[in-house]
């Protein structure tokens, strides 16, 4: 049985970018097209990111997005990634001007704060028991991101 996401994005006060349009008209998950839906998966995250940040002590574990081109495309893709990441990244390619044969691919990177990105996924899970905010955004993301993987189908 095909599953329609019939959720209605209307949640509280600080959501009202996302849960209505200019004209105040609720926004159902299930008309939205592919464009609409990216546009406010980014908008979502954007709220998402946002009061992770400000609810943290840790910069370390603060998350940050930006866009980026692939090599071999000239398609931006918006990246978001922790302080960790970014800073490990950085010192990985600081160390292509002492010694290039020791630069590590980035799946290495990545292994090396595996415990990082444990604590961050902690960190989540506590902030959606604590921060109602948090929690509904987090759903909201989880509706439109299965939208998305049923306009791909």
């Amino acid at each position: 049985m095909k599953h329609l996401l019939t959720a209605v994005l209307l949640m509280v006060p600080a959501l009202s970018l996302l849960a209505q349009d200019e004209e105040g008209e609720v926004i159902v998950i299930a008309e939205l097209n592919r464009a609409e839906v990216a546009e406010f998966i980014e908008e979502a995250e954007g709220q998402f990111y946002a009061i992770f940040n400000a609810n943290i002590d840790d910069e370390d574990y603060m998350i940050s997005c930006r866009k980026e081109t692939p090599t071999g495309t000239n398609i931006p893709i918006r990246v978001c990634e922790p302080k960790f990441m970014v800073d490990a990244r950085a010192r990985n390619a600081n160390t292509i001007g002492f010694n290039a044969g020791v630069v590590e691919a980035d799946r290495a990177i990545r292994t090396s704060v595996e415990p990082q990105y444990q604590q961050l996924q902690v960190m989540m899970e506590n902030m959606t028991q604590e921060v109602p905010a948090f929690a509904q955004i987090a759903g909201i993301l989880t509706q439109l991101r299965a939208r998305r993987e049923q306009l791909a189908n």
